[in-house]
């Protein structure tokens, strides 16, 4: 049985990507875990002992009504979808995020991540998150990007941007698998550079292992940049998810912050999956 892990820190956007998990969770009959994370307090100065259990019995009294009051309100949200048969386990952590989620991963076998994503400012920051982005940076298993906006609905095609690198063919072969099983129309894209002739032969010879009725190959070129390149691709397509292999901060920042993707990001509402690469 899959097993997902959902961080939430209880928010909108966070409730909104946890409908998302539950319909995930209930079309594949996974079961889900909800973390949440919470800073303990923390006391500096010269203070009494008794003052400092009364601090921290205070704090903790406040912090269980608060999540007693959300975890309410996410069984109340699994009663609505009639999800009940989805077997959801609540989990809460005093401590710091990444390291929270890296042992949970470990402890209940978790074969993926789902978060919502939002920020204060720009489109990377919404789209992607700071915590979203650290939990990419930090994890071996496939992340789901759920952005605010973004409604569950079924997958019928997906974008599969590639950099057409050995360490992403594992992930190609599953890919062009699961396409074929479930009858996902899936776009493996990939935007040519000028040394693109160091790739032409592994282009063909993956369009040899890979490319059937549900699985195709795209190739484009941009004068100006990959990412100007990608942005304009993703403008004029029409898709139900964008799956990308890891790739550095960076990467992320140029890819989802640039004038081109801040238009396109009024529409652009489906989840972004981060896979990890082999040689990482």
């Amino acid at each position: 049985m899959e097993k997902i892990l959902f961080p939430t820190d209880y928010s909108e956007t966070a409730n909104n990507a946890y409908r998302y998990a539950l319909h995930l969770a209930h079309k594949q009959g996974a079961e889900l875990y909800v973390l949440h994370v919470y800073d303990p307090p923390v006391i500096s100065g010269r203070i009494p002992p008794n003052m400092i259990d009364n601090v921290y019995k205070h704090y903790n009294f406040e912090e269980l009504s608060q999540i007693e009051e959300h975890h309410s309100l996410l069984k109340q949200i699994q009663n609505e979808m009639n999800k009940q048969n989805v077997k959801v386990y609540l989990k809460v952590k005093p401590g710091l995020l990444k390291h929270e989620i890296k042992t949970a991963i470990a402890k209940y076998d978790i074969d993926y991540i789902v978060m919502g994503t939002d920020g204060s400012t720009g489109y990377y920051k919404k789209f992607i998150g700071t915590n979203t982005l650290n939990t990419i940076d930090n994890v071996k298993i496939p992340v789901l990007s759920i952005p605010k906006e973004a409604k569950f609905k079924k997958v019928n095609s997906v974008i599969h941007l590639t950099g057409f690198n050995l360490d992403e063919e594992k992930t190609t072969a599953l890919i062009s698998a699961g396409a074929k099983e479930r009858k996902l129309k899936v776009k493996c894209v990939h935007l040519k550079r000028s040394h693109f002739k160091e790739y032409e032969d592994r282009v063909n010879e993956w369009k040899e292992k890979y490319e059937n009725e549900w699985f195709s190959f795209h190739l484009f070129s941009n004068e100006k940049s990959v990412f100007e390149g990608i942005s304009h691709y993703l403008k004029d397509e029409e898709f139900d998810l964008v799956s990308i292999a890891h790739r550095h901060r960076r990467f992320f920042e140029k890819l989802f912050s640039n004038s081109l993707t801040l238009q396109l990001g009024k529409d652009l509402a489906v989840p972004l999956l981060v896979y990890r690469k082999e040689s990482q």
